[in-house]
């Protein structure tokens, strides 16, 4: 039998106090409490949807193979019927060598990108059409033997079940030729979905007509009746095994998830968008992909079940001691080494727009240092502890500030004004030296502003604008590689778009439209939390291709500061509505100690 010394090369250690820093899976005795204690990585406690990239082109009524990281969806309508392929890394979606035979309302299994089956639907009439996929080219292999729609499938490849639809019969396909087999206990069509790993293992669930929660489950010999959804359901999505699936979508558009553990469905977290008509594919219920529909023909979400990501947490540094919100930041500084400074602090009951103070965070506390030169709020701030710019602002009177101060370390030093980005409540992502500043409003123009201007240590030059105007948003990356999220145009916007030096590209929108929050990390890796409506304590990851959630920070607020990476950051200040000196730093990932009683 194994034991920890063989397994760790260690003997578990005695302390009377648990150990400052433990590895992760460490186990300890704590001989003050008689308990023994181990450190874990903590995981997301539910699964949940993220938005994935697009596909190329919109369709409903379409098919799927494959897994999140590997993924192929072919077929559907947009309409008219469409013989597109295409194939997903887990990030984009690169088309492929059409069908042959465009169709829609059609099966489709298959384990990856480069291998999958698409059988039957429906093309001017209903089909029998068989067509495999090498990875490069669709070729056409022997029919199914009967011509059918509103059908579903499972498996691989060279060992597909196909089911339902227009017909009663069960179909089994061993890559060469088809075999009918027991039929399902209710026919039907158009399922919620469905999922298996092979011809002898299949889970069948929903359909019409009528609209059923029926779950029949396949052995390889006949199908038995299990427990059913909970939401009766018709042309959604499924993926998974025979005992791990997921059931998402519904007609009329509906967002419901359910998870099968093997026994019995229960209600998940929901889709971002309602829809029918869509698919999605994975090798279980831990993560998989959903794809096209109605109506977002070409919407994509990513699923990733519970215990499947490594998640951050939000603990309790030390205060500012100056309580403050609209203030600038390194946002490139870490956790050991970020400046603070300006913004709105109390004073005699009036805020005061014009703060000055400088203060510099260690990692545990706030060390006032020396003020900037011209005190102003709703600034922008790129550097680090000891190399930083303050960028525009506000006033209070005459109200905005074109002025621009560089950080040395030591002092602050007047430099080059901002031009046409003179206005308030602007982002910034950059160095001392390379540094772009975006958006924001002009105290006396009406309207927020779609103006970039670059800096290159001396000075600074208009370049191109984003593509939607906005004030009080985030930003965060470098002069070449930089990303906006959020803000207000007319009202609180989602809206997301990625810098590469020249040009601003739209991307994917955040899941939470927001204004004043704030954000750090790079442009392909970037937290943005906080901020309005309500003093949101919400917390989203870009991570290149897709916003998901995170854990909340402890204290929701707007108006904050924030610096250093998607892995290790701080956020600090703003208003809850008082003005408030807190700081919060994250790290992902996180651990926790569990305890074992030894008595």
């Amino acid at each position: 039998m194994a034991t920890y010394l063989g397994t760790h090369g260690s003997k578990i250690q005695n302390y009377t106090t648990d150990p400052d820093n433990p590895n992760t899976g460490e186990v300890w005795y704590n001989a003050t409490a008689n308990t023994l204690k181990f450190q874990y990585v903590n995981t997301n406690a539910t699964g949940s949807w993220s938005t994935g990239n697009s596909l190329g082109t919109g369709r409903k009524a379409l098919a799927s193979a494959g897994t999140q990281t590997s993924g192929l969806v072919f077929g559907g309508t947009t309409p008219p019927n469409s013989a597109l392929t295409e194939s997903f890394n887990g990030t984009s979606w690169t088309e492929k060598g059409d069908l042959n035979l465009a169709r829609r309302a059609f099966g489709g299994s298959g384990i990856s990108n480069t291998s999958a089956l698409a059988f039957g639907g429906v093309h001017t009439s209903n089909t029998a059409d068989n067509e495999a996929w090498n990875g490069t080219s669709w070729t056409e292999v022997t029919d199914m033997p009967v011509a059918r729609q509103g059908l579903s499938g499972s498996g691989t490849k060279a060992s597909t079940l196909a089911f339902g639809g227009s017909t009663a019969s069960t179909d089994s396909w061993n890559e060469s030729s088809w075999t009918e087999v027991s039929d399902l206990n209710t026919n039907r069509g158009y399922f919620s979905g469905a999922a298996g790993a092979s011809n002898t293992s299949a889970l069948a669930f929903g359909g019409t007509p009528p609209t059923t929660t029926k779950t029949e489950l396949y052995n390889g010999s006949s199908w038995t009746e299990v427990n059913a959804l909970n939401t009766a359901r018709t042309l959604a999505g499924g993926f998974g095994i025979a005992t791990s699936a997921l059931a998402f979508g519904n007609e009329p558009a509906a967002a419901i998830t359910e998870l099968w553990n093997g026994t019995s469905w229960s209600e998940q977290s929901d889709l971002s968008t309602g829809r029918y008509e869509l698919t999605g594919n994975g090798s279980s219920a831990s993560a998989g992909f959903a794809a096209g529909g109605n109506p977002t023909p070409a919407g994509v979400e990513l699923w990733n079940g519970a215990g499947t990501v490594q998640v951050g947490a939000w603990t309790t540094g030390g205060a500012l001691n100056t309580a403050r919100s609209n203030l600038g930041s390194s946002n490139a500084g870490t956790q050991s080494a970020t400046l603070a400074f300006g913004g709105i602090a109390p004073g005699g009951g009036t805020p005061t727009y014009e703060g000055n103070q400088t203060e510099l965070y260690n990692g545990t506390t706030w060390t006032n240092k020396n003020n900037l030169n011209v005190g102003r709020s709703y600034m922008a701030g790129v550097g680090t502890g000891t190399a930083a710019l303050a960028i525009g602002g506000y006033f209070g009177s005459p109200g905005n500030a074109t002025n621009v101060e560089q950080w040395n370390g030591t002092s602050w030093t007047a430099v080059a004004a901002v031009g046409v980005n003179s206005k308030q409540s602007t982002a910034a992502a950059g160095t001392t030296s390379a540094a772009i500043a975006f958006g924001g409003f002009d105290y006396g123009i009406p309207g927020p502003s779609d103006k970039t201007e670059a800096w290159n240590g001396s000075g600074w030059t208009a370049v191109n604008d984003l593509n939607t105007a906005r004030y009080y948003l985030s930003g965060n990356g470098t002069r070449t590689a930089a990303l906006a999220a959020g803000g207000e145009t007319t009202d609180y916007t989602a809206v997301s778009e990625e810098w590469n030096g020249t040009s601003w590209t739209n991307i994917t929108s955040m899941n939470q439209a927001r204004n004043a929050g704030s954000a750090f990390g790079v442009y392909n890796s970037f937290i943005n939390a906080g901020g309005n409506p309500g003093f949101s304590a919400n917390a989203e990851l870009w991570n290149g291709s897709s916003w998901s959630e995170q854990n909340n920070l402890n204290s929701g607020r707007a108006t904050s500061a924030a610096s250093g990476s998607s892995t290790a950051g701080l956020y600090f200040g703003g208003q809850q509505p008082a003005k408030v000196g807190l700081t919060e730093e994250w790290n992902t990932p996180s651990t926790s100690v569990k305890t074992i009683s030894t008595d």
